[in-house]
Parts: C-alpha cells; structure tokens; sequence
C-alpha cells in the first residue's frame, strides 16, 4: 500500500450532482496532490456518481472507488481508515466544495497540536438553485432560529466546540478512540465527537477552513432530512446523553407540549387555549427571525420562511420523540 499523509474519504450514494465538484475542489488544493489518498466509499450508487469517479480515476492515480455493501456514512468511513495507512483522516461530504487551503489548514492544526482530536471548519450554505424553497432552505440553515446556533454554522471565531461538520483526525487518535459505530445510520459523527472529548482530546474549530455546503434544493426534502436527524438524537439519548446538548431538544419539548395540550384540550377545553398562546408566541419569535433574515437576504422570503421553520422544527421534535419510543437505530 502506498504511503500517503493524509487519506481523504468521501462517502456517496447517488451523488451525480455534486461528486465531480466536490473532488475538482479536492484535486486542486494547496496541499500536494501526490501526498493524498483520496477515497471514493460508495453505497451502492444506481446513477452516474461511480462513472463519475472512474472518470476522475482515471486522470488521477491516486483517486480510488471503494464499495461500501452497509451502505450508511459510518460504515464508508470504517471502511476508508482500514484501507488506507495515512497517519492523518478526513471525512469529507460529496454534498460539498472544499475551500483551497482546507486540507492544508486542518494538517497544520493536527501536526502542531498533540492533544487535538479532530479539527474542522465553518460552512458556507448555499442553494442548489435560484427556486424560492432552494433558497429558503440555505437560510434555514444559516440563521439560529433555523436550524440552533452550532457554531459551525454561525462561528466566527476560533474556538473548542462539540464538533466539527467533515473532520480531520489523527490516525493515532482513531486507533485509540476505534472507529464510528455502524449502528448508528444517523447522529453517528454527534456519538463519534463525543467519545473524542472522553478520551482528552480536543475538537478544534478554525473560521478559515471553509466548505461550501449545499442545502436541499425543496421543502419536502429539507422536512424529510431534519426528521431523520431528530430521530437520530432520540436514539442517541439511549446510546451517550453527552453526545447531545439541550439545543437538540428543543423541538422535541416543543411538539411534545403541543400535542399533550392538544389531547388534554380535548376533555379541558381550557388548555386549548394555552396552546394558543404558546403557538401564537412561537410565530411571534418565529416572525422576528424572519424579519431579522429577510432584513439580510430578501423580503420575497417574508411568507415562505414561518412556515418553513415551523415545518422542520415540528419534523425534527417528532423524530426525537419517535427515535426516543422505538429506540431503534
């Protein structure tokens, strides 16, 4: 095997729009091409993402496609580690375009620090594409009241944070602390960090290492992954309470006082009235962050973003709830 100093993987599946992208922005970083392994882990694409990294292969030796049978992100990382001896990882997303430093600032960090864990940057969400959902649904992402206030997603400052989106990592570390859990389909990065932190080491985030990050391109889309996520923190409340802050639980109090409300309304017809001044503070704040957003990026948002926010923060809540009652991974 080929000794390299940094192994790049990147897990896909059905990534046709964004694979060759996401790998051009890994080609042409600052650090040297010829000193990186770069791992396509695919779970079973049934597009043209794998034509699309034989293609890559082809004019870059060092760009390998890898199968990925469990098909989920843990599993693909697991199976990068183990097929590489880099003495530094980085997880990557095909959903994204790397900043031209980024690998070269996240070496740096972890070559200079014993004692960091894992080290990451900010993101730059962008649209998939001009519609109005599209967009709202960057914005979503971009404001605290949208998605919490990860710092990741609204940092500006180098800081030690919880985690870090698409990491890098030392390879002792990773021996140390074992690979990610492959029973976790989702939330597994959140159960990963947290046993990072357990072991001593530190998670860095550095403002200049930036990523460009494509938010869903609809609202159904954006519904349907934030479902997934909450379901995630749920069952990780079973699996490493540590691994989830209070931010996490805020939809699912929200939807649990609404629907409690709304059942025991139904014999004290009182408490449906408590449920509207708790609904009607929610659009009140929920109004606000939409101003406060529209202010910045564009009042032809002003109808689209409430709903928005009540959508994926109710999806959210409701997934933590289930994930909490079938605790199934």
């Amino acid at each position: 095997m080929k000794e390299y100093k940094v192994a790049i993987i990147i897990p896909t599946l059905n990534e046709e729009r964004f694979i060759a992208k996401c790998i051009e922005s890994v080609i042409n970083q600052s650090f040297p091409l010829e000193e990186m392994d770069i791992l396509v882990v695919d779970g079973g694409s049934i597009d043209k993402t794998r034509e699309i990294v034989f293609e890559l292969g082809r004019r870059c030796a060092n760009i390998r496609l890898l199968d990925n049978p469990g098909r989920i992100q843990s599993i693909a990382f697991n199976i990068g580690v183990h097929n590489s001896i880099a003495p530094y990882v980085i997880r990557l997303d095909a959903h994204a375009i790397y900043d031209k430093r980024y690998i070269e600032l996240c070496v740096q960090h972890l070559s200079a620090h014993a004692d960091y864990g894992n080290v990451g940057g900010v993101w730059n969400i962008q649209s998939q594409n001009s519609s109005c959902q599209a967009e709202a649904n960057a914005i979503l992402n971009k404001v605290p009241f949208g998605i919490g206030g990860a710092a990741f997603r609204v940092g500006t400052k180098a800081q030690f944070v919880d985690t870090v989106p698409f990491g890098a990592f030392p390879r002792r570390v990773l021996e140390k602390v074992g690979g990610m859990r492959e029973d976790l389909p989702r939330g597994e990065d959140n159960e990963f960090n947290s046993r990072i932190r357990k072991f001593g080491y530190k998670i860095y985030l550095d403002p200049n290492i930036v990523c460009t990050y494509y938010a869903r391109a609809t609202i159904k889309e954006s519904v349907r992954q934030m479902y997934a996520n909450g379901k995630s923190i749920g069952v990780l409340l079973f699996v490493d309470r540590n691994s989830i802050g209070v931010r996490h639980l805020v939809p699912a109090v929200f939807v649990l006082v609404v629907v409690a409300l709304l059942l025991v309304g139904g014999v004290y017809h009182s408490f449906w009235y408590m449920l509207t001044v708790i609904i009607g503070f929610y659009f009140v704040a929920a109004f606000v962050a939409t101003l406060i957003a529209c202010h910045k990026y564009g009042y032809k948002y002003i109808g689209i973003l409430p709903i928005l926010f009540f959508m994926v923060h109710c999806s959210y809540g409701w997934g933590t709830m289930i994930g909490t009652i079938r605790k199934n991974k």
